[in-house]
């Protein structure tokens, strides 16, 4: 199985922000339906590979992202908070 990291945010703005911040970095995100295991959110999450997880977290604090709930890393064994 890939594993690959998924970002979750409470407002869609802030989901859409995130991804357009990792893209325009040169990061490859796409924006994806939240995973029903993980229950919050706003409905949409940033899927990313592992490359990008040190920036995301970097960018997470600095652009200061009010309605951030999480990093999640999804294996073989499931997601797991990262």
């Amino acid at each position: 199985m890939n594993v690959y990291y998924i970002a979750v945010f409470r407002t869609r703005e802030n989901t859409m922000r995130f991804n357009a911040e990792l893209s325009g970095r040169g990061f490859g995100s796409t924006v994806i339906n939240t995973p029903r295991e993980l229950h919050s959110g706003c409905g949409i999450s940033v899927k990313f590979q592992e490359r990008a997880l040190n920036y995301a977290k970097r960018a997470v604090r600095y652009y200061d992202y009010q309605s951030f709930a999480g990093f999640f890393r999804r294996d073989s064994d499931g997601y797991s908070r990262a």
